[in-house]
């Protein structure tokens, strides 16, 4: 795995939590790298807004704000409903196969696991990631798809931060599966509106997070 992957994971993983400075010299001795191979990767990183970069400020992840939420929901919904539609309109049989093996994999994998229930099981949202795009790969638009999995990887930030109150709701299963079959009953208009309901829900509850932290913590 190579540096810029290494990072990115463990930003996706909360291993280095929102705002966490990232600073080239302690990342690259952790990593037994040179500081420019850092720095490049940070630039990459920047690029698709996992890391933010100020001036005489250097590196480090993204802080996460309620407002940041609502604009990253959006352009989800924008994005990756169209995709969607795109890939209902030209998927194939591969197209549902995979979409079908990828939802068999996702309710068999667990949420938890038995050693550790309070964080959601990485294979899990590795599964997670795979169905949704199992659901977008046939609108056939590498560009498009490259956006998707940028604002994808961006929302996995908020995601990780809130867990497990969003793994924990009941209804996600029952979400997954009902965009499936819109998407395999060839209905584009239903599955995208499933699919921006099912991003939207996950941002209420995300903000729910947010509005409890203030509340425990005395700020306003």
């Amino acid at each position: 795995m190579d540096v810029y992957e290494q990072i990115r994971q463990k930003i996706l993983t909360g291993k280095l939590a929102p705002g966490t400075p990232l600073r080239p010299s302690e990342l690259g001795a952790d990593l037994s790298v040179s500081v420019g191979v850092v720095r490049e990767a940070l630039t990459r990183l920047a690029a698709q807004r996992l890391v933010d970069s100020e001036h005489n400020r250097g590196f480090h992840v993204i802080t996460l704000s309620p407002d940041k939420l609502k604009e990253l929901v959006s352009a989800r919904q924008l994005n990756e409903c169209r995709a969607l539609e795109l890939a209902i309109e030209r998927g194939d049989v591969n197209w549902e196969g995979n979409v079908v093996a990828a939802h068999h994999r996702l309710v068999n994998t667990p949420v938890y696991t038995n050693e550790d229930d309070d964080h959601t099981n990485d294979a899990f949202l590795a599964e997670h990631k795979t169905f949704h795009f199992a659901l977008l790969n046939g609108c056939g638009n590498r560009y498009l798809l490259d956006i998707c999995n940028q604002l994808f990887d961006a929302a996995e930030v908020y995601r990780r931060w809130s867990a497990p109150m969003i793994d924990r709701r009941s209804n996600a299963a029952q979400e997954h599966r009902a965009i499936m079959d819109a998407a395999l009953a060839r209905q584009p208009g239903e599955a995208a509106r499933l699919y921006a309901e099912h991003i939207g829900i996950t941002a209420e509850l995300v903000v729910q997070r947010f509005d409890s932290d203030i509340t425990s913590s005395g700020r306003v």
